[in-house]
Formats: C-alpha cells, structure tokens, sequence
C-alpha cells in the first residue's frame, strides 16, 4: 500500500529538518515526509565525526527563526548534531 504525501523531503540534514518543521508551522494541512536512508539525523553533520571537525561558516547561516542559535561563534560537531537532533 501507497501513502500519499503532498511534500516529500529528501534527507534529514539541517536543510531538510528546517523544511519539515516550517511546513509544520506554515502549511499545517500539508502532508509531508522525510525520506532519509541513514538510521539517523543531521545529515553531513552526523556522518563526519572525526575529531575536531567543526563549521566553518558563522552559525547565523545555520540557525532556525524558530530555534536560534545562543552563540554566533563557529560550533563543533557535538553542538550542531545536539541542535538536529532537538530540531527533528
């Protein structure tokens, strides 16, 4: 059996998890899923886990309306995974 969705969201990345909950907030008859094929979130930021990775971009590019950012410092990993994971 075939579920109809009215938006399909490729990937559970920063990008895809704000896309699901703007279409949560905005367009609350909207059905919608996340198609994902890892068994987690976050995207490149849940993959790479090598020591001392972090962003190289200054975290406003990265932040939610919903969800700011406390700092606007570069973050590690464990900060932008722990962000993904509260957001989805």
């Amino acid at each position: 059996m075939s579920e109809h969705f009215d938006v399909p969201i490729v990937g559970a990345g920063m990008s895809g998890i704000g896309m699901a909950c703007h279409l949560q907030r905005e367009s609350p008859g909207k059905r919608y899923a996340v198609l994902e094929r890892r068994d987690a979130v976050g995207g490149t930021w849940d993959l790479f886990r090598y020591p001392g990775v972090r962003s190289d971009s200054e975290m406003f590019s990265f932040a939610y309306a919903f969800k700011p950012w406390i700092t606007l410092s570069l973050q590690y990993h464990s900060e932008l995974c722990c962000n993904a994971h509260i957001c989805a």
